[in-house]
């Protein structure tokens, strides 16, 4: 943390936001999937989707290892968003580069996960309501549809929509709602093509592992 304090610049340039951005970036960066896999003697990115998210890992390893993938990567969007003003840095830069660094990781040759889970985590910290909805939407077209990429592309879809809604003129937070929900559609590209051609594998819960 004392490497941020050292720089003298405000949150409000472009030194802060650079900052910020970097320190969002390495906290990002931390491939939760792969050291699971690692920990039980895999690289996931060999495995299934290759993809070190929630999804892959719940396909490749079970759900109790998911899981805990799925709330760290959660907890990497949404914890540096919020510490970011009380380290003198600016949310909406730092939840981006946790966005950026999870799908880039330097780590993994850059590259890394779809970057959901840390969406989610960074939007709950930057707009609580616009989260609170967009969850839900996530969850009825899980639920209804079985299709984790389906219910991850309806989300983005939604979230700028929802960010005009509950957090009016605040066009800081509409922008980075309208960036996190294109590279969510970017990310999932392949999804995409998949579920237009009725592709797409669905969603089961694996609790056993193999």
């Amino acid at each position: 943390m004392y490497l941020f304090v050292l720089i003298p610049a405000s949150a409000d340039s472009f030194a802060g936001y650079f900052v910020s951005f970097l320190f969002g970036f390495i906290c990002g960066a931390i491939p939760f999937g792969y050291i699971m896999g690692r920990i039980k003697g895999i690289d996931i990115r060999k495995q299934g989707s290759g993809n070190i998210g929630f999804t892959n890992v719940n396909r490749t390893l079970g759900f109790w290892y998911a899981l805990p993938v799925f709330l760290l990567d959660f907890a990497k969007g949404l914890l540096p968003t919020l510490l970011a003003p009380h380290l003198g840095l600016t949310a909406i830069f730092a939840g981006v580069g946790t966005i950026l660094g999870h799908i880039f990781t330097p780590v993994l040759k850059f590259r890394g996960g779809k970057g959901v889970a840390t969406t989610f985590g960074a939007v709950l910290a930057l707009t609580p309501i616009s989260f609170a909805v967009g969850i839900g939407l996530f969850a009825i077209i899980l639920f209804a549809f079985s299709y984790v990429s389906l219910a991850s592309i309806s989300f983005a879809v939604a979230l700028p929509i929802l960010t005009i809604i509950f957090a009016r003129n605040n066009w800081t937070i509409f922008l980075f709602a309208l960036f996190a929900g294109i590279v969510i559609i970017l990310t999932h590209r392949s999804n995409i093509q998949r579920l237009l051609k009725k592709e797409e594998s669905k969603f089961r819960l694996r609790r056993k592992t193999t």
